[in-house]
């Protein structure tokens, strides 16, 4: 298993990643190629693991990099105090807008079930904690309550969370 990179690393698509961004041909996994899609030289390692699983980012960053897909761009500067308590409450923020923005909808898609999936949402401690059980509950909305349901929800969050990938 592969080492978590250093989170201040900024990578760049080299040209056959570019490439592979654009027309896929190499078979990668879906998470490799969300991962490779997201690498734009300015983003460090630091903010991709909201595009991953917990574990898989050092594999797929050694598996992109060994297909010289990407490569080192830079080493981003350490934030500041100042800057990690303004970026900690502007996630507070979001996190809780988040919540504000699907209260109750679970109650209404899934009734007495549904207070469970909210009651999991509230104890969400930062915008990944709340997407993976969003991601969880979207999907038990989708078997029990059909596609027209969950689109619903996912229609609700979905602002927040571009909002919160436009902050990053």
């Amino acid at each position: 298993m592969s080492a978590e990179p250093d989170p201040r690393l900024i990578y760049a698509r080299t040209v056959d990643g570019h490439d592979e961004a654009e027309q896929p041909r190499r078979g990668l996994t879906p998470a490799a190629r969300r991962i490779l899609v997201v690498i734009d030289g300015k983003r460090c390692v630091g903010d991709l693991p909201n595009f991953a699983r917990p574990g898989e980012l050092g594999p797929i960053i050694a598996e992109l990099e060994g297909q010289r897909l990407i490569e080192v761009a830079g080493l981003a500067d350490e934030p500041t105090e100042a800057e990690r308590r303004a970026r900690a409450s502007a996630e507070q923020a979001l996190l809780n807008e988040a919540k504000r923005s699907v209260r109750g909808l679970f109650g209404a898609e899934l009734g007495a079930a549904g207070h469970v999936w909210e009651a999991r949402i509230a104890d969400c401690v930062n915008m990944e904690v709340l997407r993976r059980v969003l991601r969880e509950a979207v999907d038990v909305v989708y078997y029990r309550s059909g596609e027209a349901a969950a689109r619903r929800i996912v229609a609700a969050v979905r602002p927040v969370f571009e909002q919160a990938q436009r902050a990053r």
